[in-house]
């Protein structure tokens, strides 16, 4: 059932989007760089992950945009993304991967399937039919929120990649070095604080403007982000990635995230390689959020199918 789901899954990313052969389904702009990620003490109480434990630890983090086209240009995404990995010292991965939605569209992988085929574009106008997603909504009320807050941003796009905030959307739980556990979310919050340019702007800065001008702002010196980790209270929905938990709820810096140098060769350094927001580690537990399940299914199906058609 958890492959075929998968399959499903990128069957109808290929459908909707054209999935460019050798790319990924999903996200397959991107640009890859290296980095040094540090945990605070804060973090060391809350889980017994090796990464979490203070000390400089190596990362790669790809930064990308939703689609499926990997020429997209920058000024027409509507949603970006940033994924951490962690390198740890015995060869093992950990990942986290965000986006700067503040919640998902849907709560389960047929809701997906279902406003998938909502978004098909008019032949003719090349654009989402209203109604079909009007519709949608009406059947799947949770997934008002995001994409009420996707139309109000349609104007707007991140002037950086490192000046933009990413949320973790799924809930985990980490488990501290006595057994406690406690659900979580993450947000990666930029040191440079968050800035958006209007679409005009950014087409006038030309298509790959967001690498252009990460490229050049490392050049000057490196970029940071803090981990937050914003925890759940009794009642929260910790299975729901469409429902936001009160802005009251406690938060912990667990770290920092020092961002140094692009990737020397981002084939072989990361487009080969996956960001999955399950390869969790001792220490911290996936959620039992369906949708998070389903995306482990769905980048198994991408990469096998990637590396099939690179190897051709």
């Amino acid at each position: 059932m958890t492959e075929d789901i998968g399959r499903r899954l990128v069957e109808a990313i290929d459908e909707f989007a054209g999935t460019r052969e050798g790319f990924r389904a999903a996200h397959a702009k991107g640009v890859c760089c290296e980095g040094t990620w540090t945990a605070s003490a804060a973090a060391a109480k809350l889980t017994g992950a090796p990464h979490m434990q203070g000390g400089q630890v190596p990362a790669l983090v790809r930064f990308s945009n939703a689609g499926s086209d990997p020429e997209s240009a920058d000024y027409r995404a509507e949603v970006f993304g940033m994924a951490v990995k962690f390198l740890l010292p015995d060869g093992r991965e950990t990942d986290i991967v965000a986006n700067n939605l503040p919640v998902f569209f849907v709560r389960d992988p047929e809701a997906f399937l279902a406003l998938t085929k909502a978004r098909r574009l008019n032949p003719k106008t090349r654009r989402p039919a209203p109604h079909r997603i009007l519709a949608f909504v009406l059947t799947h009320p949770e997934s008002a929120r995001a994409i009420i807050y996707s139309a109000r941003h349609l104007g707007t796009v991140p002037a950086s990649r490192v000046e933009t905030a990413y949320n973790g959307l799924h809930s985990f739980r980490w488990v501290d070095p006595a057994g406690t556990g406690r659900h979580l979310r993450y947000t990666l919050t930029p040191e440079a604080g968050v800035r958006v340019i209007a679409r005009g702007e950014a087409r006038t800065l030309g298509r790959d403007y967001l690498e252009q001008e990460l490229t050049e702002r490392l050049a000057r010196g490196p970029a940071g982000f803090r981990l937050s980790l914003q925890l759940a209270a009794a009642g929260d929905r910790v299975n729901d990635p469409t429902k936001a938990w009160p802005q009251s709820r406690e938060r912990v810096d667990a770290g920092r995230l020092e961002i140094e140098r692009l990737v020397a060769d981002p084939v072989a350094d990361c487009e080969r390689r996956v960001f999955d927001p399950t390869r969790v580690i001792d220490g911290i537990e996936c959620s039992a959020d369906l949708v998070l399940a389903a995306r482990r299914a769905a980048y198994s199906v991408s990469i096998e199918r990637r590396l099939a058609q690179k190897a051709e």
